[in-house]
Protein backbone atom coordinates (compact mmCIF):
# COMPACT_ATOMS: atom_id res chain seq x y z
CA UNK A 1 0.00 0.00 0.00
CA UNK A 2 1.40 3.33 -0.90
CA UNK A 3 -0.65 5.34 1.57
CA UNK A 4 0.88 7.04 4.80
CA UNK A 5 -2.36 6.34 6.33
CA UNK A 6 -2.08 3.09 8.42
CA UNK A 7 -4.80 1.05 7.91
CA UNK A 8 -6.18 -1.69 9.97
CA UNK A 9 -7.29 -5.37 9.19
CA UNK A 10 -9.93 -7.30 11.22
CA UNK A 11 -9.43 -10.96 11.43
CA UNK A 12 -10.82 -13.90 13.62
CA UNK A 13 -7.96 -16.62 13.01
CA UNK A 14 -8.07 -18.83 16.18
CA UNK A 15 -4.83 -20.88 14.99
CA UNK A 16 -2.15 -18.54 15.83
CA UNK A 17 0.54 -19.61 13.52
CA UNK A 18 -1.81 -18.74 10.54
CA UNK A 19 -2.94 -15.13 11.94
CA UNK A 20 0.99 -14.54 12.22
CA UNK A 21 1.42 -14.88 9.13
CA UNK A 22 -1.86 -13.05 7.98
CA UNK A 23 -0.14 -10.42 10.64
CA UNK A 24 2.94 -10.08 9.13
CA UNK A 25 1.82 -9.87 5.88
CA UNK A 26 -0.66 -6.87 6.60
CA UNK A 27 2.30 -5.33 8.29
CA UNK A 28 4.47 -5.65 5.59
CA UNK A 29 1.77 -3.75 3.98
CA UNK A 30 1.66 -0.90 6.37
CA UNK A 31 -1.24 -1.82 7.92
CA UNK A 32 -1.69 -3.84 11.62
CA UNK A 33 -4.30 -6.24 12.32
CA UNK A 34 -6.81 -6.36 15.06
CA UNK A 35 -7.52 -9.96 15.88
CA UNK A 36 -11.12 -10.81 17.84
CA UNK A 37 -11.21 -13.37 20.25
CA UNK A 38 -14.74 -14.12 19.45
CA UNK A 39 -17.48 -13.82 16.99
CA UNK A 40 -19.33 -11.28 19.18
CA UNK A 41 -16.34 -9.32 19.68
CA UNK A 42 -15.79 -9.78 15.19
CA UNK A 43 -19.22 -8.73 14.74
CA UNK A 44 -18.73 -5.49 16.96
CA UNK A 45 -15.64 -4.85 15.65
CA UNK A 46 -17.17 -4.61 12.26
CA UNK A 47 -18.78 -1.30 13.10
CA UNK A 48 -15.28 0.58 13.68
CA UNK A 49 -14.77 0.19 9.71
CA UNK A 50 -11.25 -1.72 9.55
CA UNK A 51 -10.58 -1.91 5.35
CA UNK A 52 -10.78 -5.41 5.18
CA UNK A 53 -12.27 -8.37 7.95
CA UNK A 54 -10.50 -11.80 7.12
CA UNK A 55 -12.35 -14.85 8.79
CA UNK A 56 -10.69 -18.64 8.74
CA UNK A 57 -13.74 -20.71 7.46
CA UNK A 58 -12.31 -24.23 9.56
CA UNK A 59 -14.43 -22.35 11.99
CA UNK A 60 -17.49 -25.02 11.34
CA UNK A 61 -20.54 -23.69 13.72
CA UNK A 62 -20.38 -20.50 11.95
CA UNK A 63 -23.00 -19.66 10.08
CA UNK A 64 -21.82 -18.05 7.14
CA UNK A 65 -24.74 -16.35 5.64
CA UNK A 66 -25.04 -13.70 8.69
CA UNK A 67 -21.52 -13.56 8.50
CA UNK A 68 -22.07 -11.87 5.52
CA UNK A 69 -24.92 -10.03 6.33
CA UNK A 70 -22.79 -8.02 9.21
CA UNK A 71 -20.28 -7.46 6.59
CA UNK A 72 -21.98 -6.30 4.44
CA UNK A 73 -24.00 -3.83 6.96
CA UNK A 74 -20.90 -2.53 8.80
CA UNK A 75 -20.07 -1.90 5.07
CA UNK A 76 -16.54 -4.00 5.09
CA UNK A 77 -14.99 -6.15 2.20
CA UNK A 78 -14.72 -9.93 4.05
CA UNK A 79 -12.04 -12.47 2.85
CA UNK A 80 -12.28 -15.80 3.66
CA UNK A 81 -10.25 -18.53 3.74
CA UNK A 82 -10.99 -22.86 4.25
CA UNK A 83 -9.31 -25.92 3.59
CA UNK A 84 -8.89 -26.66 -0.28
CA UNK A 85 -10.22 -29.89 0.38
CA UNK A 86 -13.80 -28.49 1.56
CA UNK A 87 -14.84 -27.01 -1.62
CA UNK A 88 -18.71 -27.32 -0.07
CA UNK A 89 -17.72 -24.59 2.64
CA UNK A 90 -15.82 -22.58 0.22
CA UNK A 91 -18.62 -22.82 -2.25
CA UNK A 92 -21.41 -21.52 0.17
CA UNK A 93 -19.47 -18.85 1.19
CA UNK A 94 -19.61 -17.76 -2.07
CA UNK A 95 -22.75 -18.06 -2.97
CA UNK A 96 -23.39 -15.89 0.24
CA UNK A 97 -21.51 -13.11 -1.28
CA UNK A 98 -18.03 -13.48 0.70
CA UNK A 99 -15.73 -10.51 -1.60
CA UNK A 100 -13.10 -12.75 -1.44
CA UNK A 101 -12.91 -16.57 -1.27
CA UNK A 102 -9.10 -18.22 -1.08
CA UNK A 103 -8.40 -21.84 -0.30
CA UNK A 104 -6.38 -21.64 3.04
CA UNK A 105 -3.00 -23.34 0.65
CA UNK A 106 -3.37 -19.88 -2.21
CA UNK A 107 -3.45 -17.70 0.89
CA UNK A 108 -0.62 -18.96 2.71
CA UNK A 109 1.28 -19.47 -0.21
CA UNK A 110 1.64 -15.38 -1.28
CA UNK A 111 -0.22 -13.73 1.98
CA UNK A 112 1.31 -10.33 1.34
CA UNK A 113 0.97 -10.42 -2.28
CA UNK A 114 -2.52 -11.95 -2.12
CA UNK A 115 -3.55 -9.50 0.83
CA UNK A 116 -2.11 -6.88 -1.63
CA UNK A 117 -4.27 -7.70 -4.20
CA UNK A 118 -7.60 -7.86 -2.00
CA UNK A 119 -6.70 -4.70 -0.53
CA UNK A 120 -6.50 -3.05 -3.53
CA UNK A 121 -9.77 -4.59 -5.08
CA UNK A 122 -11.61 -3.54 -1.63
CA UNK A 123 -10.73 0.05 -2.76
CA UNK A 124 -11.46 -0.03 -6.27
Amino acid sequence: MSSSQPFRVLAFVPELLTCIRIESGVQRLGGFLESAESLDGFARALHTRPALAIFDLAIDWVDIGELVRECMSAGVPLLVFGPHVDRGVLREARDAGADFVFPRSKLMTDVTGTLREVLAGARA
